[in-house]
């Protein structure tokens, strides 16, 4: 029997045959289509006929539009884990339910289906026939709805599954690292990396240009924006220092004698949200930036030019020196400083790049200084 073809008079559950003529060809989903097959599969296992199995389920419905099944997706998850566990308790558990109404969900399908799929004893659970006949295809009905629902999900996303994700001078590494386990898990996904400056990067996930970025956050950018900021890494903090620096072979630097040297700082407008922050640490820590010299380009130039040539010290990250700057030397701030990286995204918090990152976040401690604080636009 071909189960594209539905029934579209009543058969008597008993009946042997029906006439071709009395079918109407329906297109199936392949998960209806296996969901009929399943029920017939399991009705031949009481020795009814292909025909008289699936009268049994299809009659008396009229399917000019597709198929009524009188079974629950939720009814075949909860027999799929009952029959791989063979342990009722088990299989609650990885429910996340508890085992009275697993149970009576079990009891409640066999009695629709007319069939008993397990054998219980005191000591232990087993398929009957029927049973294993009816696994081996609940589980590719399951499969076949979940491929849907996620074919629905991804032909949602704007740009028809095209991302871009930004970030600021000091958080490519990571970004980098965040793309590659996103484009792993959702190899459909086209993934794109945009270089920018905090308050543009925010205000271009505002507009769902960019899908998240990673940079350093202004104050209120959650609710100035409306988007999602999540605090996301506290990335070591270096002073890049003329090789012929006094500091350049020593373990650090102290705070105060680096802030005592001219201070090499990204050009403004677009650098002044990390200036302002960089004067507040060192004010913090009780000095002040007397002396400044802006790059000539904004809002970094990893050249460093001026740091080579020594006129001023300067502030990077390690990813920064995986490649040798000739003319400067990276050493470690005395206090250590940090540079807080958060990731702003959509409110929604469903982000596949935000499940990433935060996954990273908590498995690799990269919050070192900061707790997981989440900022919404409500807040």
């Amino acid at each position: 029997m071909h189960v594209g073809h539905a029934i579209a008079s009543r058969i008597a559950p008993g009946a042997d045959h029906v006439s071709p003529a009395r079918t109407v060809p329906v297109d199936l989903h392949p998960a209806t289509t296996d969901l009929v097959e399943l029920l017939i599969e399991t009705r031949r296992q009481r020795g009814l006929s292909a025909w008289a199995a699936a009268g049994a389920w299809i009659a008396a419905r009229s399917v000019s539009a597709g198929v009524d099944i009188p079974l629950e997706l939720r009814q075949l998850r909860y027999f799929v884990a009952v029959a791989e566990e063979l342990h009722f308790g088990r299989a609650a558990e990885r429910l996340h339910m508890s085992q009275s109404p697993l149970s009576r969900a079990i009891r409640d399908l066999e009695r629709e289906l007319g069939l008993v799929l397990f054998v219980r004893t005191t000591r232990r659970v087993e398929l009957t026939p029927a049973g294993a006949a009816l696994l081996e295809r609940a589980r590719r009905a399951l499969a076949q709805v979940d491929l849907a629902v996620d074919d629905a999900r991804r032909a949602a996303e704007p740009e028809r599954g095209a991302l871009t994700i930004g970030y600021g001078p000091f958080s490519r590494s990571l970004v980098t690292r965040i793309v590659a386990a996103v484009a792993a898990r959702r190899p459909d996904l086209e993934l794109r990396l945009e270089e920018g400056v905090a308050p543009e990067l925010v205000g271009r996930v505002a507009t769902g240009e960019f899908a998240a970025a990673a940079m350093l956050a202004t104050p209120a950018a959650a609710r100035r924006h409306g988007v999602r900021v999540d605090a996301l890494r506290d990335e070591p903090l270096l002073a890049a220092l003329p090789a012929t620096h006094r500091y350049a072979n020593a373990g650090a630097i102290p705070i105060g004698a680096f802030a005592a040297e001219r201070v090499l700082l990204p050009r403004e407008p677009a650098g002044r949200a990390f200036n302002a922050w960089l004067r507040a640490v060192v004010r913090a820590a009780g000095f002040e930036l007397e002396r400044t010299l802006e790059t000539m380009s904004a809002p970094w130039d990893r050249r460093m030019l001026p740091v080579a040539d020594g006129a001023a010290v300067s502030v990077f990250v390690a990813e920064w020196t995986r490649e040798a700057i000739p003319g400067v030397e990276a050493v470690a701030f005395d206090p250590p400083l940090t540079f807080p990286v958060d990731l702003a995204t959509g409110a929604d918090g469903s982000d596949p790049v935000l499940q990433a990152a935060l996954r990273f976040r908590d498995a690799e401690g990269w919050l070192t200084q900061r707790p997981p604080r989440i900022e919404l636009p409500g807040d």
